[in-house]
């Protein structure tokens, strides 16, 4: 979006400022190498781009424009760079459904215990930490992060209706890999299972996906993190998770009818959250939550 400023100088030599809303942290993008993306723009546009110091953490550009046609040539061609730039980037946030109660972080402890021998222990999930991942968002300025905590808000009154007035309760059970190879495994998971064996907390995810689509915050075609058919499952271990270890290991013995240990336990999902990905805290959900619906 962008802001007309002022205008300055006698008629026919006139030129405006105007502040398009860029995030800070795509800056780069637009400087480029010694400066070379902003030059190019500049002489494609016949503007003059000025880009604020990235300690001023200022999510705009200032531009310099003698006519509006330079000005939306610029911004179509501002937006084209910083979208291809998210493109590349990791998501930011993420929107979980933590999945937590006694019994499965008593059974958690046990089930590390009994695959320490075939994994480096940094690689199985904090008990305080399991969750279902809805969606993952690229949130990268504080206009976008409010978007963000707007858009949920506005669909927390669906809740209700989507859940049919009843908690959701159930239980996390059964084994299961992301591959099909048991003896190259990064990730393992559990599978989350309602006791009325309904389709609510499906239709829930599909529904918060769809809503953050329609409200432009996710682009589900460009980005590969977010399915329209959301796949819900509690990760358990992950050999991502440190740069320690192994990146595989052999779930073969973990995945056969003899494992001891496939139910962790009931719960209640008692909310949904807005999490950063880049905090860390130790409460008791593990990351910095800015925003929690409540589900119960």
């Amino acid at each position: 979006s962008s802001g007309i400023n002022a205008e300055y100088g006698g008629k026919g030599a006139s030129f405006k400022i105007t502040h398009l809303e860029t995030p800070s942290y795509f800056h780069k993008y637009l400087v480029g190498r010694g400066g070379a993306v902003k030059k190019r723009l500049e002489n494609e546009t016949g503007t003059e781009i000025t880009i604020p110091k990235p300690y001023e953490n200022k999510d705009s550009i200032q531009v310099k424009h003698w006519d509006e046609d330079s000005l939306a040539s610029l911004e179509i061609r501002v937006n084209d760079t910083v979208e291809r730039a998210r493109r590349q980037e990791r998501p930011t946030h993420f929107i979980s459904i933590p999945v937590y109660s006694n019994a499965i972080s008593e059974n958690l402890g046990k089930f590390e215990d009994l695959v320490q021998e075939m994994i480096h222990p940094h690689h199985v999930q904090n008990p305080e930490k399991l969750h279902l991942t809805v969606s993952v968002l690229k949130l990268f300025s504080k206009n976008e992060i409010e978007a963000a905590i707007s858009a949920l808000n506005e669909f927390a009154p669906r809740i209700p209706y989507i859940l049919c007035g009843r908690p959701l309760r159930g239980s996390l059970k059964n084994l299961e890999i992301m591959n099909d190879e048991p003896d190259s495994v990064r990730v393992l998971y559990s599978e989350v299972t309602l006791t009325d064996e309904s389709d609510r907390l499906q239709q829930l995810a599909d529904q918060c996906l769809e809503f953050l689509i329609e409200k432009g915050l996710v682009d589900e075609h460009t980005d590969t993190h977010n399915r329209k058919d959301v796949k819900l499952h509690c990760t358990l271990i992950n050999t991502r998770w440190t740069g320690s270890g192994p990146q595989t290991f052999d779930a073969t013995q973990i995945l056969s009818d003899d494992w001891e240990l496939t139910n962790f336990g009931d719960f209640v999902l008692e909310k949904m959250q807005l999490n950063s990905m880049q905090k860390e805290h130790k409460g008791k959900e593990g990351y910095e939550s800015l925003l929690t619906l409540k589900l119960v």
